[in-house]
C-alpha cells in the first residue's frame, strides 16, 4: 500500500483529502498534518506520497508530493517549478476529483509525472501564439534580395565577418541587415529568423 500523509492548513481540508485517502485500497493514510507540523509528521512517518492543499512558495519537502492548487496551469509553467527540489511530482486544481487525485498519488509513488488533462492547453496556447507570429511575419514589409541573402549565409551558419566578405558589403552592413531582418520577421536571434524563415520559405536548408 501507498503510505500517504495529508496536509492542509485547513482541518476541514485535511478531513476531506483524508477520507479520499481512505476510501481507496491502494493507499494507506499515515497521518494528518497542518503546515506547522509537516516536516515533522515527515520525519516520523516517512511517507512514500505526501498530498497536501499549499501555497507553492512554501519550502521544499524532501517527499513526492500531489499538490492542489488554485491554478495548476500557472503553478507548472512558473520559474518556481525550475528548482529540481521543488519535489512536487504532481499539481492539481482543488477542484480535482478523488479519481484524479488517487490516480496522482499512485502515479507519483511510481515515479511518474502527474498532469490533469486541461494542463496540456498550454501547448495549444503556444501553438496559437506560434501561428500568430508566422501571421504575422508574413503580413509584415518583405525581406529585400540582400537581406535575403544576408539570411541564407545565416542559414548556412556562416559569422557575420565571413558574410560580409562573401556579398562585398562591410560587417557593420551585415548587422544592419540582419536587425532588419529580425524586425521583419519578429524575432530575436539568428536562430529563430533561421526557423521563420524555413517556415516562410525564405530559405531552403
Amino acid at each position: 500500500m501507498i503510505r500517504t500523509l495529508v496536509s492542509a492548513a485547513s482541518e476541514l481540508a485535511r478531513a476531506g483529502l483524508a477520507e479520499i485517502v481512505r476510501g481507496d485500497t491502494r493507499l494507506a493514510l499515515v497521518a494528518e498534518a497542518s503546515p506547522a507540523e509537516l516536516a515533522t509528521r515527515i520525519a516520523t512517518f516517512a511517507p512514500d506520497v505526501l498530498l497536501e492543499d499549499v501555497e507553492l512558495d512554501r519550502a521544499p519537502v524532501a517527499v513526492p508530493s500531489v499538490a492542489l492548487v488554485d491554478d495548476p496551469r500557472a503553478a507548472w509553467t512558473g520559474d518556481r517549478l525550475d528548482r529540481a527540489d521543488r519535489g512536487a511530482h504532481a499539481i492539481l486544481g482543488r477542484d480535482a476529483s478523488a479519481g484524479e487525485i488517487v490516480a496522482a498519488i499512485v502515479a507519483v509513488a511510481a515515479g511518474l509525472v502527474a498532469v490533469q488533462p486541461r494542463a496540456f492547453a498550454l501547448e495549444d496556447d503556444v501553438r496559437a501564439r506560434s501561428a500568430a507570429g508566422s501571421v504575422a511575419a508574413q503580413q509584415s514589409e518583405p525581406l529585400t534580395p540582400r537581406e535575403r541573402g544576408v539570411l541564407a549565409e545565416v542559414a548556412r551558419g556562416v559569422p557575420n565577418k565571413t558574410i560580409a566578405g562573401r556579398l562585398g558589403i562591410s560587417e557593420h552592413t551585415v548587422k544592419f541587415h540582419l536587425a532588419s531582418i529580425f524586425a521583419k520577421l519578429g524575432v530575436s536571434s539568428r536562430t529563430e529568423a533561421v526557423a521563420q524563415g524555413v517556415r516562410l520559405g525564405l530559405v531552403m536548408l
